[in-house]
């Protein structure tokens, strides 16, 4: 065993904040172990009690023979380990090109010469930072300097790589990349830990540790980690959001999925329900994020009238038109023309440097457009665009140092709301949202859901008619994200609140009315997600999952055989548009084999029309 742990418990204040409490797990040579859950629930101070850069409380824990507490000892080891902390790409040396930062790091490994100029070339062509080796780090995107903090992390060759949060913030294709990298290393030998908040994740792993509140709550392969109690039923037809309501009444997993109801159910109590609606139900495979809802359960959320907007916006509520965005001579959006009507839904995707942010930026009136026009609630005047929107930032722009309610009544009164009025909306909200004990709680000592829920109700306390939401949900567990989504979804249903978002989390497009993919400032694809991942199925074909020994080998026979193939965790995904798949893969000499029909995910949609979009430019 590369790590084993036995009751693990990591605390800090002198025990007064218990971080860890009582992992047991096992990491073999070869694998790719995950640890996987929201912020706070304690894989960060997992990894560095098994990095020797913490000290844990309580337990045993053993990492290549040594015990991290026996410094003397485990010293001898520590060049065999390779850790990539959370937030490393965001404390390299930002006045150093990118290239002198791996150098540096190089030389800290004691990695010279060839074998350093053969590595460095590798990392920098696998995460896309050849072409700016030469760009001071300080000048990067977030994601592109996430990308260069992992580049550091593995320019020598250890045993055992930990890697914490490498993906957040880093753009699909992008992660995608990251992850081929991390099973080449695998293949060569080397054993990798990862922490991440990403659920779906956890497929590209060998084995899983599910957590939540520091302990926890499955283990094994992702198969196993993802197995319900009950089944996993989706409800599809003209009824399904009455089905939604309807199945509120017998259960508390109930999720809503494009024009689909998702809900961890027996079957004969959900059909007993729908009795009468227009609707049918399936089951289907059960995956991680329904685990999770099981054990956690859903709480269903209600808006009240104070929140209906007190503007009226035409139904074309938002007209982007021909919108150019220059930065002296550099083109960040480069004619970008949609629509959005009133009380939708629509999210805005794209690579790290797509034109994403500046185009929103551009949207609300932070910057004027170089050329084009744009029409917000019919207005352009950017002053009078600011009084009807609402924005949430990716980083919940709240005062740390003041409480919750303090936070809500400044927020308000910035907004113009009346005092009587702030209160009264924060008294009929809080308990809604969850915020009725955390109103008199510092900012600073919110957990990252309660948070991101404070900063959701600071943007709507005016009752803006049009929302924009930046990256809302990064690191929240799948049942915060479902209040804040269900909060979203009333607003747009309901009173008729239009909402633009960005994401990274590609589960949550599915949320989304429509979506407008960009790169390289433009726009490559705009529909409803259905719409996109049927377009890719048409070009692309069916997409199928293949469980095989020799995962990495099966993967170049399928590229020499004009498949599409990539490595997915244990599995080979890949993509047939003619043909039976069992004849294609005996053609491509693959032997032993299982493959089953997969799904054409966002993830394949964003990384099919990003490649294209970039050959053809």
């Amino acid at each position: 065993m590369v790590v084993e742990s036995e009751n693990l418990q990591v605390f800090y204040k002198k025990g007064k904040v218990k971080a860890v409490k009582g992992l047991s797990f096992k990491v073999k040579e070869g694998e790719v172990f995950i640890f996987i859950g929201p912020d706070g629930a304690g894989k960060s101070s997992t990894l560095k009690a098994v990095c020797g850069v913490v000290n844990y409380a309580k337990g045993k824990l053993k990492v290549l023979g040594k015990d991290p507490k026996k410094e003397k000892e485990f010293n001898k080891i520590r060049e065999k380990i390779s850790f990539m902390p959370q937030g490393l790409g965001r404390n390299l040396y930002k006045k150093l090109s990118v290239e002198e930062n791996i150098d540096f790091f190089a030389s800290l490994y004691g990695v010279e010469g060839e074998e350093k100029e053969r590595r460095k070339e590798l990392l920098l062509k696998a995460t896309g930072l050849w072409e700016f080796k030469e760009r001071q780090a300080g000048k990067l995107s977030g994601g592109m300097m996430q990308k260069l903090g992992m580049c550091c992390a593995l320019i020598h060759k250890p045993k055992l790589l930990v890697l914490d949060e490498p993906t957040t913030g880093v753009d699909p294709l992008s992660r995608r990349e990251l992850w081929k990298l991390i099973y080449g290393y695998v293949k060569e030998g080397i054993t990798v830990m990862v922490a991440t908040s990403y659920l779906d994740e956890a497929e590209r792993g060998s084995r899983v540790l599910l957590m939540k509140g520091g302990r926890e709550l499955a283990q094994g392969t992702p198969e196993e980690v993802a197995k319900t109690k009950k089944p996993v039923l989706i409800i599809e037809g003209e009824d399904y959001l009455k089905a939604y309501e309807k199945l509120w009444e017998v259960s508390n997993t109930v999720r809503i999925r494009g024009e689909k109801v998702r809900v961890v159910e027996e079957k004969d109590k959900v059909e007993k329900a729908l009795s009468g609606l227009n609707v049918e139900i399936k089951e289907v495979e059960p995956e991680i994020e329904d685990l999770f809802i099981e054990k956690v359960g859903l709480k269903k959320v209600e808006i009240s009238e104070s929140f209906k907007p007190k503007t009226e916006v035409p139904q074309d509520a938002v007209v982007v038109e021909k919108v150019v965005k220059a930065f002296g001579s550099f083109k960040a959006v480069k004619g970008v023309s949609f629509k959005v009507k009133r009380g939708e839904i629509f999210g805005v995707l794209g690579p790290n440097g797509a034109g994403k942010t500046t185009l929103i930026k551009t949207i609300l009136g932070l910057y004027e457009p170089t050329k084009g026009k744009v029409v917000v609630a019919g207005k352009t005047d950017r002053n009078e665009i600011k009084e009807i929107i609402g924005y949430m930032s990716q980083k919940f722009s709240l005062y740390e140092d003041l409480t919750v309610k303090e936070n809500l009544l400044l927020w308000g009164s910035l907004y113009g709301v009346p005092l009587k009025e702030i209160k009264e909306k924060v008294k009929e909200t809080a308990p809604t949202l969850g915020l009725e004990e955390y109103e008199g709680k510092l900012v600073k000592e919110l957990p990252l859901g309660i948070k991101q829920r404070v900063s959701l109700l600071s943007a709507l306390l005016h009752s803006p008619a049009i929302l924009f939401l930046d990256e809302p949900t990064s690191g929240v567990d799948p049942a915060e994200r479902e209040v804040f989504w269900q909060v979203i979804r009333e607003l747009s249903r309901k009173f008729g609140t239009t909402v633009i978002t960005t994401t990274h989390y590609l589960d949550e497009a599915e949320y989304c009315d429509r979506l407008l993919l960009m790169n390289r400032g433009e726009v490559i694809a705009l529909g409803k997600p259905q719409e996109l991942k049927e377009k890719v199925k048409e070009e692309v074909g069916k997409a199928y999952l293949m469980y095989t020994p020799y995962p990495f080998e099966a993967v170049e026979k399928l590229k020499k055989e004009g498949i599409t193939a990539f490595i997915y965790g244990s599995k080979v995904k890949l993509f047939l548009k003619e043909g039976k798949v069992e004849e294609a893969l005996k053609k491509a000499d693959i032997k032993e084999f299982k493959v089953r029909e997969g799904e054409i995910t966002m993830e394949d949609v964003f990384i099919y029309e990003v490649e294209k979009s970039s050959r053809n430019s």
